[in-house]
């Protein structure tokens, strides 16, 4: 509970070998009245790990309203689950693998203090417009101009981007001082970004049913809030990271980047029990695995691709987007100033 709302998160569930950090980060944190796991896999072997979740305190495991497939068109039909009047909703994408200690407790605060935006966001590392706004507060210093679009080719697509993104934050992290990210509060309209991480009053969805399309992110993040004469704000003095989009996951993978949260995860005392017992639940999972190894740190399922990834796959490279393969990243004054 907190301030006399219930507090669920939700996850539209998902790869194991990222949500064995997440889930332990969600249940260390006592103000979390349930975890929702919105069954969105028909992968067998993640299947079996989000079964085995279902054992642990405050889990439910919660199937597709219309049984419809699994697959990214499918995460809007949940909405409808995540509608109690007296709840804050807090949703984090499965590959959410870090989140500032006092998450909750700052996104929470600021949540309840502004309840006229329909979505607060916190800081995410490795989100294109959060990565727009770091570079305008000056936080980093970017050889590219990041602009606000939802699918910036730096901010989105760029591997090289991302792994530099990441590599940055672990140094915060080691150091204690992930706080001199933190920017105050943004709020933004008729934008659509990458919802990987969004919290919202059950109330609200509520006033329209609950009920969210195929396009979610676009709906959730633009044209719901835009009907309901509300905008969105960033809270950004609490920090989350996003592991990776399709784009950038194989060099985060080589650079064994999601290896070095699993440490700096296993440094927190608080965590190193559930770390521990949702391991273990993992590699069970792991038996059941009938594709070989395609990264390190987990496996990856062969999935059919998106209409995106296959557009991008037959379109040459334009010489902006080559370019952007090309930026370099370094802490800004911003983030240098004690």
């Amino acid at each position: 509970m907190f301030q006399g709302y219930r507090v669920v998160c939700v996850t539209p569930a998902g790869r194991r070998r990222y949500m064995e950090l997440l889930v332990p980060q969600v249940l260390a944190c006592g103000l979390v009245d349930r975890y929702d796991i919105w069954m969105n896999t028909d992968h067998p072997a993640d299947r079996k790990f989000l079964d085995s979740l279902a054992k642990l305190d405050r889990v439910r495991l919660v199937p597709h309203p219309d049984r419809t497939a699994p697959g990214t068109e499918a995460i809007g039909g949940f909405h409808r689950t995540a509608m109690d009047a007296d709840t804050i909703y807090i949703r984090l994408d499965d590959d959410v693998v870090w989140l500032e200690p006092g998450f909750f407790d700052t996104l929470l605060r600021f949540r309840v203090a502004h309840p006229d935006y329909f979505l607060v966001m916190p800081l995410i590392v490795n989100n294109a417009l959060c990565s727009h706004l770091l570079q305008t507060m000056g936080k980093i210093t970017v050889s590219h101009v990041l602009n606000t679009a939802c699918f910036d080719p730096v901010g989105w697509r760029s591997a090289r981007f991302a792994l530099q993104l990441h590599r940055l934050l672990l140094d915060l992290i080691r150091s204690g001082v992930t706080d001199r990210l933190h920017c105050g509060a943004h709020v933004v309209a008729l934008n659509r970004f990458s919802i990987n991480s969004i919290c919202w009053f059950g109330r609200d969805l509520a006033s329209f049913g609950g009920v969210v399309g195929v396009e979610e992110e676009l709906e959730m993040s633009a044209v719901i809030p835009a009907r309901l004469g509300k905008v969105n704000c960033f809270c950004a003095d609490t920090v989350a990271a996003h592991f990776a989009f399709f784009s950038q996951r194989a060099k985060l993978d080589e650079a064994g980047i999601l290896e070095q949260y699993t440490e700096v995860l296993t440094g927190r005392s608080e965590l190193r029990a559930l770390l521990e017992e949702v391991g273990a639940l993992r590699r069970a999972a792991d038996t059941a695995e009938t594709i070989l190894p395609q990264a390190q740190g987990g496996f990856a399922p062969v999935r059919k691709p998106s209409l995106l990834h296959r557009w991008l796959g037959r379109r040459p490279e334009p010489d902006h987007v080559a370019r952007a393969q090309k930026v370099e990243l370094s802490p800004g004054p911003g983030l240098l100033l004690p």
